[in-house]
């Protein structure tokens, strides 16, 4: 999506009573609220940077943060985070259905066959990642979300698990001086049988706001094999207690259900057979039906302390027929997470100490039968696991001297896994303790020098651990790995980010070495059955690059009142990613120096915005992506591919109602792509390929 329309705050308004503008930047993420002028236009507030508590614009935290505001999360295809997360430097999230999501950040694809590994998520400062180390990802829906901020790189000294770093999410809603209503209704359709209803509310007052959206998607696929259904109701509200104390409450749920064609050799591209035919004939798929509910106190304990706790519980009923098995999971998670901040009095303070711990538990039952063209047949295994996982962190930030030109942070975490399980179906299986991890510390220090009021150099070293998930340790063939052991490794990193010539020109860049050890990687035997191994170490240093420039200013003074583009951005982004496998034996073969599995060495995308005063607007994206090694051999490459989108669109107003009206292509060169590879896949089916090209249109009532 449209990097172009991501803006970094320049600064933070008066905190509330007894709370330092750390505090106060994290109370008021996300993003203000969508103004509509008579055109209809929307003028996005910045984002807001709340990750590492820092002081509101990002610049003095010695680390690559990539902010995603509303209006990039909706520029393109508002059905998906796809455009808006693949315009992030350093970040590749793929889609090998509709329904199947998979999230890497810098390489930590790697280990994972779907979902989400080695990165941590959180929704309005409460956990999303589950104790297993799995997040849904594609249990979210963009119409949940005002916000996003992408940290890049490890970030286990305040968040835990994770080597690739963490995505901070925030849900729509602000305090307002006055009371509003505001509704939005949407419908779009397209290729595939596409549709795509939407409807949301939110009401803001000066003492509390609430945000509740419903959402749900159907397409049939550009495969066989393909049809996904989804529904997504939300619900968040913030409440002022006081002027010290507020309360936050999330809630969702999520109904999900989508074939899985899984996927074909390289011969069969361009053929009659788009999906892998045991997959058709066994009914290959996934239903999965998550609630989430949360609640969050923040609290101003004195004029020096300041307090946030956040409790979570989530179910998942979890379905998959598989080619090999039919699985059946029924998961209860549940934690919280409790920071305090100690901090100066009045002004920002130029020293700031937080310690808090994250705890997280879980109870599945995973129950896997024989499949028998999609009806679960014979019991293979009932298993019970019991999870528990907990983190204590702590982080100083200060800033000496005068003018508050040099900014250190240094943190630290220590962290424990610990798992049992018991097998149902077998009486004489005792309980059994199956991994409980030594404590993996992982320390960090960061230094920022402010080289202009709003530009910065930075450097960091930090430490990144990913303990073995629950889906590797105990894969879909019912084994228990006791063997797999933690990944860490360090990364060094310099950069430089900030704006100039008064924000029209933006920038972040950075050169990072991270060496991974244990690094797990996955394997796939004759029978189609996944499991994973420590395969040795990585090398992955690189470097990226991102601008944004206004060619307009965005608001007079500064462009013509007569000028016919109200505003006109580009914005481009670079990633070089020349990742190597070190030291890694794999039975007789040595693959040291090969490249590693499924992440490009470079991704280009650039990004044009126009917005003329009548209403019009483009927006459009291109992503030149090179070739990426299949298997830890290298001798299978998925080609480069070039993805170009486009959306063409009309806002105006008719009194109190606002229209949007909206037309988009995506694939417009018809490139024949994979955007999810099934990387060392059994029998040469790697590919599963994207949709040519194809459109959707449709429509936004706002009032």
């Amino acid at each position: 999506m449209l990097v172009g329309t991501i803006y970094l705050l320049s600064g933070l308004s008066k905190p509330l009573h007894g709370q330092s503008n750390s505090q106060k930047a994290i109370i008021n993420a996300p993003d203000s609220l969508p103004i509509n002028d008579s055109t209809g236009t929307h003028r996005l507030a910045p984002v807001t940077i709340t990750a590492f508590q820092g002081i509101g614009d990002g610049t003095d935290i010695a680390q690559s943060i990539f902010p995603v505001n509303k209006q990039a999360l909706q520029l393109l295809d508002n059905s998906s985070l796809l455009s808006a997360f693949n315009a992030a430097p350093g970040v590749r999230l793929e889609q090998r259905s509709a329904g199947s999501l998979r999230l890497s950040i810098r390489g930590s694809l790697l280990r994972s066959p779907y979902g989400v590994r080695g990165v941590k998520f959180y929704m309005d400062g409460m956990p999303l990642t589950d104790a297993g180390g799995n997040t849904y990802l594609q249990s979210i829906g963009s119409t949940q979300l005002q916000s996003a901020e992408i940290i890049k790189g490890p970030a286990a000294s305040l968040y835990g698990a994770g080597t690739g770093g963490a995505v901070l999410l925030h849900t729509p809603g602000e305090f307002t001086d006055t009371t509003i209503n505001r509704f939005e209704l949407g419908y779009d359709g397209g290729s595939f049988g596409r549709m795509h209803p939407s409807a949301s509310w939110l009401h803001t007052a000066a003492t509390n706001y609430t945000y509740i959206s419903a959402a749900h998607f159907y397409s049939q696929g550009n495969r066989q094999q393909d049809t996904t259904h989804q529904t997504i109701l939300h619900y968040n509200a913030t409440y002022k207690l006081s002027e010290a104390f507020q309360l936050r409450l999330l809630g969702f749920y999520s109904d999900l259900d989508y074939q899985t064609p899984g996927g074909i050799t390289g011969s069969q591209w361009g053929t009659d057979t788009t999906a892998y035919p045991l997959a058709i004939r066994q009914k290959a798929g996934v239903t999965n039906r998550s609630l989430l509910l949360g609640a969050a106190l923040k609290s101003s304990i004195s004029p020096v302390i300041d307090n946030e706790t956040a409790l979570v519980f989530s179910h998942t009923g979890f379905k998959n027929p598989f080619t090999s098995n039919y699985e059946k999971r029924n998961e209860v998670n549940y934690g919280g997470r409790s920071v305090f901040t100690f901090h100066g009095r009045g002004k920002p303070s130029n020293l700031q100490v937080l310690a808090g711990l994250e705890w997280m538990g879980a109870h599945d039952h995973i129950d896997n039968y024989g499949n028998r063209q999609g009806v679960a047949d014979t019991v293979q295994y009932k298993d019970y696991l019991v999870l528990e996982k907990h983190s204590l962190f702590m982080q100083l930030s200060m800033a000496p001297g005068q003018q508050n030109k040099w900014h250190l942070q240094a943190g630290i975490s220590g962290n424990q896994q610990r798992l049992s399980y018991r097998r149902l179906s077998d009486s004489s299986f005792g309980q059994t303790e199956v991994a409980r991890t030594a404590y993996q510390w992982a320390p960090k220090i960061g230094l920022t020098y402010r080289l202009l009021p709003a530009a910065s150099v930075f450097a960091n070293a930090a430490k990144g651990f990913s303990t073995p998930t629950l889906a590797e340790i105990h894969p879909s063939d019912g084994r228990f790995d006791r063997s797999l052991e933690p990944e860490n490794g360090w990364n060094l990193e310099a950069g430089l980010k900030g704006r100039y010539l008064n924000t029209r020109l933006q920038f972040q860049g950075s050169i990072y070495r991270f060496g991974l050890n244990n690094a797990i990687v996955r394997r796939v035997d004759k029978n189609n059955t996944e499991y994973y191994v420590n395969a040795g170490k990585t090398r992955q240093s690189g470097a990226e690059i991102w601008l944004r420039y206004e060619l307009l200013p965005s608001e007079p003074p500064g462009r013509p009142t007569d000028s016919y583009f109200q505003q006109a951005t580009l914005s481009a982004s670079y990633s070089y990613q020349p990742y190597r496998f070190l030291d890694y034996q794999a039975g007789d073969q040595n693959y040291n120096g090969h490249p590693l599995t499924g992440v490009p060495k470079n991704i280009a995308v650039f990004s044009l915005r126009l917005v003329n005063k009548n209403g019009l607007y483009l927006h459009s994206m291109v992503n030149s992506t090179s070739r990426i090694a299949l298997n830890d051999a290298s001798t299978v490459y998925a080609a480069a591919y070039t993805l170009w989108q486009a959306k063409l669109g009309y806002r105006f107003a008719i009194h109190r109602l606002a229209f949007n009206l909206y037309v988009g292509l995506d694939n417009i060169l018809d490139q024949a792509y994979s955007l999810g590879n099934d990387i060392n896949a059994y029998g040469g089916r790697y590919f599963n390929p994207a949709p040519g090209r194809n459109y959707y249109a449709g429509m936004q009532l706002h009032f």
